[in-house]
């Protein structure tokens, strides 16, 4: 198969990034951590290669993997409650709490494209609450 190069935003690159470092962390399968090292290198080098690191961007990254790390853990518990069907005021919590970081997730994102440039930027709108 051939490579697909395709232009992403910084804040796009930098979660992503974050997600691979999480999934470096709790993935022990070797044959899907042996893909998510290769990734992770893959989109480091880009990094390194094409963005000017400062504190701003440090600081901004480590809120984004922090929220990467609660959505994986409030995405595991879901799947307990789902097994479980145990559709409580828990799951409702845990539901409601996915959209809340996520919007937090995109607010972070938006906020190092600006620091850094990036002409893609991700836009979201949705039904204000």
């Amino acid at each position: 198969m051939n490579k697909i190069l395709v232009e992403v935003s910084v804040g796009e690159l930098l979660d992503k990034i974050s997600i691979l470092e999480i999934k470096k962390e709790k993935i022990k399968d070797p044959e899907k951590l042996k893909f998510i090292i290769d990734e992770h290198q893959i989109l480091q080098e880009q990094y390194k290669a094409n963005v000017k690191n400062d504190i701003e961007i440090n600081k901004l990254y480590e809120s984004l993997k922090i929220i990467n790390s609660r959505l994986w853990t409030i995405e595991d518990d879901k799947r307990r409650c789902e097994k479980e069907k145990d559709f409580t005021e828990n799951f409702i919590k845990l539901s409601r709490d996915v959209h809340l970081l996520n919007d937090e997730r995109a607010k972070i994102k938006l906020e190092i494209n600006n620091h850094t440039g990036s002409k893609i930027k991700e836009i979201k709108e949705y039904f204000s609450y």
